[in-house]
């Protein structure tokens, strides 16, 4: 992921869990410009950790494998709309 979305990156004391793992190690980047489409907000700060759990979880159910996942702090500030019909998201530009 660092390689792959150009980040620089340093170790973290934080742990993350979820879809099936736990006490995973990992890292931060801070200061990031993130674009989303044509939605775009700076200085967001990004935890880093691997996710070739989830990629290999994804791969035998014949579904993509994914660099990344969107917080709910970004789904807040863009005030997310997901279309599950479409399979879209709306993000709203905000000016902060």
């Amino acid at each position: 992921m660092i390689t792959y979305f150009n980040l620089d990156a340093k170790e973290s004391e934080t742990k993350a869990a979820g879809a099936g793992a736990t006490d995973m190690e990992t890292q931060q980047s801070e200061n990031n410009e993130l674009k989303i489409g044509d939605w775009k907000t700076k200085k967001c700060h990004l935890v880093l950790f691997n996710l070739s759990h989830v990629n290999t979880a994804l791969i035998q159910h014949n579904a993509k494998e994914v660099h990344g996942i969107i917080g709910a702090d970004i789904l807040l500030k863009g005030k997310a709309f997901i279309d599950y019909n479409k399979n879209l998201l709306y993000l709203k530009n905000t000016k902060k």
